[in-house]
């Protein structure tokens, strides 16, 4: 399942203002000086529809937190449950001990500091966990006799959640290094994915070869080349648009990328 929200975010009026105008630009969760890099804002309270005065609207990916910082325990276990549904309705479940490593860890952020070894042995798990749940959406999206059944997504959910959870916590351990290794790895492979979705919802000779060339560009290249696909118009594209996995990943992607600036401040 494939679920993007609107949510809307209080801002100060001088840097909405500053925001539209130009000279900050939002990634993620993070609003930054457009040409120095300087964070001047992390989105954080949420707004209703009612209270628009000196907010932004943005679409967030429901697995994620707006930021690192804001990431909450309450949101990691209502995706947990989303997650479980998701794969009840294709016959399949997520291990219980792994589900119990995911609960464990998401039911400490904000709360009591873990000690070293606690949070050692809990990222070891983590890691575990992720490099399993990596190679099964691997698998799903490059062995399948039909890939465009994308079974693979709720796996792939899984290892951002479980990335940005173990991130969460090196962040309020103090550990900006290993938040920043979790953040960094799952970044990557968010990509790897967004690429390979692209490319196998290509269905002629002038997609194929046009994906498979923006594959081997950076990410921020990929993503102007993207942007430029969707730019085109609807009733005659220039490409094949990407699919709704790839366009939901790309969000997850923006809000990794927003948490790596988050963590580069610190």
């Amino acid at each position: 399942m494939v679920s993007l929200k609107k949510l809307i975010f209080a801002v100060p009026p001088p840097i909405r203002q500053r925001l539209f105008a130009g000279e900050c630009e939002r990634t993620g969760g993070v609003i930054r000086e457009k040409y120095s890099g300087k964070i001047v804002y992390l989105l954080a309270e949420e707004l209703s529809e009612e209270k628009r005065i000196s907010s932004v609207s943005v679409t967030i990916p429901e697995i994620l937190g707006s930021t690192l910082k804001y990431l909450s325990t309450d949101r990691v276990k209502g995706q947990i449950e989303l997650l479980e549904k998701e794969l009840d309705a294709n016959n399949t479940q997520i291990n219980p001990g792994d589900l119990s490593i995911i609960n464990s860890a998401a039911g400490l952020i904000s709360m009591n500091l873990p000690g070293t070894e606690e949070l050692r042995s809990l990222t070891e798990n983590m890691s575990r966990l992720y490099d399993r749940y990596q190679d099964i959406s691997a698998k799903y999206l490059r062995d399948l006799d039909k890939p465009r059944d994308y079974q693979s997504f709720p796996f792939i959910k899984i290892t951002i959640l479980s990335s940005a959870v173990a991130a969460r916590l090196c962040m309020q351990s103090g550990d900006r290094a290993g938040a920043d290794e979790w953040v960094s790895r799952a970044y990557s492979d968010v990509v790897k994915a967004i690429k390979w979705y692209c490319l196998i919802n290509s269905t002629t000779d002038k997609d194929k070869d046009h994906f498979t060339r923006i594959s081997g560009y950076p990410a921020a290249e990929f993503f102007e080349e993207l942007k430029e696909v969707l730019a085109s118009p609807a009733t005659k594209p220039k490409y094949r648009f990407p699919p709704m996995e790839a366009v939901y990943l790309w969000s997850c992607a923006e809000y990794l990328r927003g948490y790596q600036l988050e963590l580069e401040s610190i």
